[in-house]
């Protein structure tokens, strides 16, 4: 009698890395192009060329220590780069930092993060923190005063920070302060000076529901994290008796607020969904989205940091071996701990919403200073 078998796996998903790193390459590509239209236009040509050359300075940095890391290693350089995916972390990067950044800087920070971020563990797949944040945190460390003379100005969680407290309490300090940025529309659309790619928070919403769509990203990953930041700053707004805004209670106005500036949107969509460095299981990816969450909203809020997004990342990377460890056994023990482990993220998220909301001296008048400085010359 003739038998006939298939060897393990029998079953092959349609989505292969290629596919998922071609249309993530698209999608990133998309807010790099609107940031270049923003700058050209709005700015002038000179933005738009600074753009590109940062975007050119950071791949060619990639690709250079890539193909040394191949030759050193004896592997196919042409084989090499293109299944390393180095530019995927090139282009992130880049859309992390503002127009005004050295050259230099990133190719520096590009190189760090390559080689201490990824090819030191093994390259693709091996790599413990995202090597992006691990870029932008260099940038953060070491190049956080030396821009160009292009664009100077406070971002939006900078502005909120040092002059608000993250807690405008009254429609007068939050008019000032929208006032600054175009108000919800303009931070919602990002027409104002930032990170390259962060402050475009609808187109990026837009990529992200592609990208889900195209089965490129986990769901539950941003809509875990971003609903997390909704409802711990609505109970700190609640808790802390925030006014009204023009009819709209803060506990809408408030999360929004928090939604639309800073890059936890660009974060959610293209950081935290990076399968390498987040769990695999479906209840490790919703503990990992609450953890990010509850620690950028902490950092925000508390921390000598006008952003906690990129820290909140590299700090839940640590804990992905860990939430997988704890994560792994029998069905039903599992489902237990994960069940376990949300009320406990939870009750954290509670209380950190009550100790921000009664410990934070809340602003109610438009602050003295003026935060928005523009320099107009040349690169």
């Amino acid at each position: 009698m003739k038998f006939n078998f298939h060897v393990s796996p029998n079953l092959k998903g349609k989505q292969t890395t290629q596919k998922i790193m071609r249309d993530l390459t698209i999608g990133l590509l998309i807010v790099f192009a609107a940031s270049v239209l923003y700058y050209g236009m709005v700015w002038s040509y000179r933005y738009a060329l600074q753009c590109i050359l940062l975007l050119l300075s950071s791949l060619a940095t990639v690709f250079v220590c890539e193909a040394v890391f191949a030759k050193v290693m004896k592997k196919e350089i042409k084989s090499y780069l293109l299944n390393s995916f180095g530019w995927v972390t090139a282009i992130i990067l880049t859309l992390m930092v503002p127009v005004s950044t050295r050259i230099y800087a990133l190719i520096i920070a590009t190189a760090f993060c390559i080689v201490f971020g990824k090819l030191l563990f093994g390259g693709f797949g091996q790599n413990i923190f995202n090597p992006a944040a691990v870029g932008r945190a260099t940038i953060f460390a070491a190049f956080a005063g030396m821009t160009t003379n292009l664009v100077t100005s406070a971002t939006p969680t900078a502005l909120l920070a040092s002059s608000y407290h993250w807690l405008p309490s009254t429609a007068v300090a939050l008019d000032a302060f929208l006032s600054e940025f175009g108000g919800f529309t303009g931070l919602a659309l990002g027409l104002y000076p930032g990170a390259l790619g962060e402050t475009f928070t609808i187109l990026i919403l837009i990529v992200g529901i592609f990208l889900i769509i195209r089965d490129v990203i986990d769901w539950r990953i941003p809509v875990v994290y971003l609903g997390t930041i909704i409802v711990m700053s609505a109970c700190i707004a609640l808790f802390a008796g925030l006014d009204s805004y023009h009819g709209i209670p803060s506990v809408i106005w408030y999360p929004l607020l928090h939604l639309l500036t800073g890059g936890v949107v660009f974060g959610a969509v293209f950081m935290l969904t990076d399968p390498v460095t987040s769990p695999t299981s479906a209840s490790g990816r919703t503990l990992f989205a609450m953890g990010a969450a509850i620690l950028t909203v902490l950092i925000r809020v508390k921390a000598n940091l006008p952003e906690g997004c990129l820290y909140s990342i590299l700090l839940m990377n640590m804990f992905t071996p860990l939430i997988e460890s704890v994560l792994d056994g029998k069905q039903l023990e599992v489902k237990k701990k994960a069940i376990k482990g949300f009320i406990c993220f939870a009750l954290i998220g509670l209380a950190i919403s009550v100790f921000a909301a009664t410990s934070i001296e809340p602003v109610s008048e438009k602050p003295a200073a003026k935060n928005l400085i523009i320099q107009e010359e040349c690169l």
